[in-house]
């Protein structure tokens, strides 16, 4: 059994990833899905969970990153190239085509977790200013999936 927190779009929200870095720590593996990719980076040793990174269009853009967790393939992108604010359909195109089991995006800085023809597709939310700070928590056990978003 792994256990995965993602974050995306943070932004410099330093207080809202200090906040979290405990919950971090207990999981197997931390996601940040661009947009200020430097924020999760900066910590450093900080983070004793494997840390997985994505450039998101603030970052000056990316390639996406194809992981392993268990026996679950993972797909983390920002999800700018897709068009994801407007319809998630050519990013699921691209998760059939790679024969993943798992997406994990960003950008639009809204949280949602969809299943569609047994793919997950997982937006953490995002980081803000504002008050609207969300992650991410997935296990993954063997080919199970299970995720949640959480507020705070």
């Amino acid at each position: 059994m792994k256990t995965i927190v993602t974050i995306s779009d943070t932004h410099g929200n330093f207080s809202a990833i200090d906040k979290i870095l405990p919950i971090i720590n207990e999981n197997d593996v931390c996601l940040h899905l661009g947009d200020f990719e430097r924020d999760i980076l900066s910590y450093g040793k900080d983070i004793k969970s494997k840390v997985y990174s994505v450039k998101g269009n603030c970052d000056g853009g990316g390639e996406d990153e194809i992981l392993q967790v268990e026996k679950v393939k993972i797909l983390i992108t920002h999800g700018d190239r897709y068009n994801v604010k407007s319809t998630l359909y050519p990013l699921f195109l691209r998760a059939k085509e790679l024969g993943v089991d798992l997406v994990f995006y960003g950008h639009t800085h809204n949280a949602e977790i969809i299943e569609k023809d047994g793919i997950y597709l997982v937006n953490p939310g995002a980081m803000n200013r504002y008050g609207q700070n969300s992650y991410a928590y997935t296990v993954i056990h063997e080919k199970k999936i299970v995720c949640k978003i959480v507020n705070f």
